[in-house]
């Protein structure tokens, strides 16, 4: 699916102690939805969080509410600047596809002032796919050439290890004094002396 983009625009309106909207400071405007799939196609539904800093000249003037305006109740007003926050409803049917989880992002919002001291507020939406990684899948031969390479090296540790005690084995037995000595502990050595002129080790 190519990148689709769409504009939206609200208008907002203050009230009336606090004159005209003359500016906007700061303004941004960020999607929060949930995905749902149809057959048909994929649905975004959830919400425009619109939050801006306000500008007011101070000039209190007659209430003239617009039918196409929003009004904003709720400003927290200080030194003729302000800010409100507004939830719009999202509400997008895009194409469905397979491949990729889709993203829609707000890549661009302004804020002008009307004439009759109203706030307009634009942004553009861009929803596209991203892309999935691929998850390197292991191969059942490989591992089981391993195992078997690791129970083949560790059958001919153990045959040399017992192959060897064998060997060390055999030859204590085949030398008395050898055997003995080996039974010894640590701290005992063999030394050499006479005794009545007959040389004994």
């Amino acid at each position: 699916m190519e990148p689709t983009q769409w504009t939206l625009t609200e208008t907002f309106q203050f009230p009336a102690e606090y004159g005209k909207a003359v500016s906007a400071q700061e303004v941004k405007v960020t999607a929060g939805y949930t995905e749902h799939k149809t057959e048909d196609a994929v649905r975004l539904s959830g919400i425009y969080h619109v939050a801006a800093n306000v500008a007011f000249d101070g000039e209190a003037q007659e209430a003239a509410l617009d039918s196409d305006a929003i009004l904003i109740d709720d400003v927290d007003v200080q030194d003729k600047s302000g800010y409100f926050e507004y939830a719009v409803p999202l509400l997008v049917d895009l194409p469905t596809s397979a491949d990729g989880q889709l993203k829609a992002n707000v890549i661009d919002a302004t804020a002008t002032a009307t004439d009759d001291g109203a706030l307009t507020v634009m942004w553009t939406v861009e929803a596209k796919l991203t892309e999935v990684e691929a998850v390197a899948k292991k191969d059942p031969a490989a591992d089981e050439l391993s195992e078997t390479t690791t129970a083949a090296v560790t059958a001919d540790l153990d045959s040399s290890s017992v192959n060897h005690i064998e060997t060390l084995n055999n030859y204590a037995e085949d030398h008395e004094m050898l055997a003995f000595i080996n039974d010894l502990e640590d701290d005992v050595t063999v030394t050499s002396f006479r005794l009545n002129d007959v040389f004994v080790e």
